[in-house]
């Protein structure tokens, strides 16, 4: 039975359904990358990061139908003054920056009244000013990032922005001097760009450790999250937050199943699975990575 299949009989049967009310209590944090008007050929984006704007609306509809959609920083807040949430709570975040943020997303959540973060990669590279463009998307807002006077823009109306560091390395691949560097310039450069605030971190690639947690939490973020697939409840790390990462070509089954959780126990018994049944010709040892799972 293939992983489709699977999902669209589970939400058809409602049992997706069934996954998320045991869930309820905990508060599943979405990772979006980049959402696009074009139809994307898997060959120009292997990473399946460009979702379809009709496949986002969808997933929206879904959202509002069944969840309450609250931001990132009414969570951490919540979590710091022990205030109780909704019951069923998801929160939307984007990684990278990309500039269909402004084109896209942005009108849609604003006219929706949806809340959202998007992490910026704050590198001069990555935010310099491009005057000859508008905001109507083209295919190259895909690609190509926001710049601060965007970024201001949409602060001005209400969007929220946190860090993805300065250029987007994997921290636990670099030295610690280079990893404090990254996010104190990033969190620096957002103080000095938009309103001084706490910020929020997204790691890259999802990627961190006991000390980057902790040093990012000493530097002044607000909390942190990683790809680290599942819900977060009340006792989770404010540096270690999970998230479910959406692909591009997930149909409404699958991102049911994500949202509810079910992905998350899906992964597991994989996981468990695979662990005892090595590949001919190899060590019987464990390599099957969870979030592999998340962009399949």
């Amino acid at each position: 039975m293939s992983k489709n299949f699977l999902f669209a009989l589970l939400f058809a049967t409602r049992l997706t359904r069934l996954v998320a009310w045991l869930n309820r209590s905990q508060v599943t944090i979405l990772c979006y990358h980049g959402v696009t008007h074009q139809q994307v050929p898997v060959i120009a984006d292997p990473h399946k990061m460009q979702i379809n704007i009709q496949s986002f609306l969808r997933h929206l509809d879904y959202l509002q139908s069944h969840y309450h959609i609250i931001a990132l920083t009414d969570f951490v807040k919540a979590r710091q003054e022990n205030i109780r949430l909704p019951s069923g709570a998801a929160i939307l975040t984007f990684d990278d920056g990309t500039r269909n943020f402004l084109t896209v997303v942005a009108p849609t959540l604003l006219e929706r009244g949806i809340p959202a973060t998007s992490f910026i990669v704050t590198g001069e590279d990555f935010t310099k000013e491009r005057s000859t463009l508008n905001g109507h998307w083209t295919p190259q807002d895909d690609k190509s990032f926001l710049s601060w006077t965007e970024i201001r823009q949409l602060a001005g109306q209400g969007l929220e922005f946190g860090s993805h560091t300065c250029s987007h390395h994997a921290l636990p691949d670099i030295s610690a001097a280079e990893a404090r560097t990254e996010l104190a310039e990033s969190l620096g450069t957002l103080e000095a760009q938009l309103r001084p605030q706490r910020f929020p971190l997204s790691y890259p690639h999802g990627r961190t450790s006991k000390g980057i947690s902790r040093l990012s939490e000493s530097l002044g973020y607000s909390c942190a999250v990683t790809t680290e697939l599942g819900p977060n409840d009340a006792k989770r790390d404010l540096f270690a937050l999970r998230r479910t990462v959406i692909a591009s070509d997930d149909d409404l089954p699958t991102f049911a199943a994500r949202l509810s959780g079910l992905t998350t126990w899906y992964s597991r018994v994989v996981a468990l699975f695979n662990a005892g049944m090595p590949a001919p010709h190899e060590p019987a040892t464990l390599c099957y990575d969870p979030l592999e799972e998340l962009e399949s």
